[in-house]
């Protein structure tokens, strides 16, 4: 912002608030590349583009039907609630890859919290190819189910893989669930922080 309202300054020789630059950025930003509530509306459109044009691409989701909020006379509606993707280059090179998996979650800093799941591995020249990814609504049992499933369902069906988990105790009895597609017979998996 500081760039922005010095910028304001040396065009229009007036000094500008920083929320006025931040709320006339906002503006810019959306007539650009149109609003929250559209984009986040469109993205199944999207992503159907995206399997139309990208043959290969594994796209999995989980809607939810919200009744009516308010005493609104309106009907239900479908909402977004749990995205799973990858693209055909990523799983069929993985089979190039070290047998490890790293997966982990981060939150997202947005107008929608919400938690990006991904799942990478190393290549023979020690580079990270990105596997799957996923939007989820928090780290959950349901969540973390959802893209373990999916990642070994669509991304990483081989045996004898090393999943390599952060500490955190959701994703480890996800991983001991029968129906995470995961188990003892057909991977390991360690802790570790960071991929090595």
């Amino acid at each position: 912002m500081p760039t922005l309202i010095a910028h304001i300054k040396s065009i229009e020789g007036y000094t500008t608030t920083y929320r006025k630059a931040w709320l006339e950025k906002q503006n810019v930003v959306e007539d650009v590349y149109d609003n929250w509530e559209r984009s986040y509306h469109d993205l199944l459109r999207l992503l159907q583009v995206m399997q139309k044009f990208l043959p290969g691409m594994v796209v999995e989701k989980e809607t939810l039907l919200m009744p009516p909020q308010g005493g609104q006379p309106v009907e239900s509606f479908i909402m977004f609630h749990r995205l799973f993707w990858s693209f055909r280059p990523c799983i069929d090179g993985f089979q190039y890859c070290k047998p490890i998996i790293h997966v982990n979650g981060t939150w997202l800093y947005s107008k929608y919290r919400v938690t990006l799941f991904v799942a990478v591995a190393k290549d023979g020249n020690n580079k990270i190819l990105l596997i799957a990814f996923a939007i989820v609504e928090s780290e959950s049992v349901r969540a973390w189910q959802f893209f373990l499933r999916n990642l070994k369902r669509h991304g990483t069906p081989q045996h004898g893989l090393c999943l390599i988990l952060d500490r955190h105790q959701l994703i480890k009895s996800v991983y001991s669930r029968h129906d995470s597609g995961w188990t003892t017979q057909n991977s390991v998996h360690v802790f570790c922080r960071h991929i090595a």
